[in-house]
């Protein structure tokens, strides 16, 4: 039976995509099978393995309004190795959501959960990249997720905002686990403070916030722009040092 993971903050540029597609990069060499989800209409998450999901017309939004099971949609999964299988998301999941969003609530939040109820047993984990939004995807993931994830960066502004998302997780009794920091700068000052304040905040929430912190580094958008992988994937050696940050992160959360 799947673990379901979802990567979360309603604020953008954060690196939930990096996150979430580095995640699951590490667990497939780690032989886990995984279904990595673009909960996003932006369609960043394929993107990142090279393919423009706006030329497609098998994606999430297609497969939910069509109401196709998992399963049924699997041949046309995008496969990156023998471990990870990759969803794509374009504008027709924002058309999907205009479309339940005059649904009763207990009909539109079942969207997900019957859509991957048929393949859970075909991966170890099904990881979320989610939309900085608060809308029906979210109410969706919330039925189904085992472990969300709040992805933030130590500024002032998105520390804010991360203690926005945790009210919003609390009021709908979200499992969140983790706060993960991202893009830091430990040889800055303004980092260093922004970091215990965004300690503060998961202390507050009666969370953790992991001891792995993932560093501003250039190569994790190198690896998209010039190999079209998530830098866990890439086999080049100088990236040797950089790809060890989402190996750590991986083990701290138990994956």
């Amino acid at each position: 039976m799947s673990k379901v993971i979802a990567f979360y903050n309603n604020k953008g540029g954060v690196a939930k995509t990096t996150t979430a597609t580095n995640v699951a990069g590490v667990l497939s060499l780690k032989k886990k099978k995984v279904l990595l989800i673009d909960g996003d209409p932006q369609g960043h998450t394929s993107l990142t393995f090279g393919v423009d999901s706006d030329e497609l017309q098998t994606t999430l939004g297609a497969y939910l309004t069509s109401n196709w099971s998992a399963k049924k949609a699997s041949k046309y999964f995008i496969k990156v190795n023998d471990y990870l299988d990759v969803i794509p998301s374009n504008q027709s999941l924002s058309d999907f959501i205009i479309a339940v969003s005059s649904e009763e609530p207990k009909t539109r939040n079942k969207h997900l959960k019957n859509f991957i109820e048929s393949v859970k047993n075909d991966y170890d984990y099904i990881i979320f990249d989610m939309a900085p939004a608060v809308d029906i995807v979210l109410e969706n993931i919330v039925e189904i997720v085992d472990d969300l994830i709040v992805v933030a960066v130590p500024e002032t502004y998105a520390v804010k905002n991360a203690e926005t998302t945790l009210k919003i997780t609390d009021d709908k009794n979200v499992n969140v686990r983790y706060i993960v920091p991202t893009k830091t700068q430990l040889n800055t000052k303004t980092h260093k403070f922004m970091l215990e304040n965004l300690r503060e905040v998961a202390q507050a929430h009666n969370i953790k916030m992991t001891d792995t912190y993932i560093p501003n580094l250039i190569a994790f958008s190198e690896a998209v722009s010039i190999y079209e992988l998530p830098l866990a994937l890439i086999e080049d050696s100088r990236y040797k040092n950089a790809k060890k940050y989402y190996k750590k992160l991986v083990q701290e959360l138990g994956y």
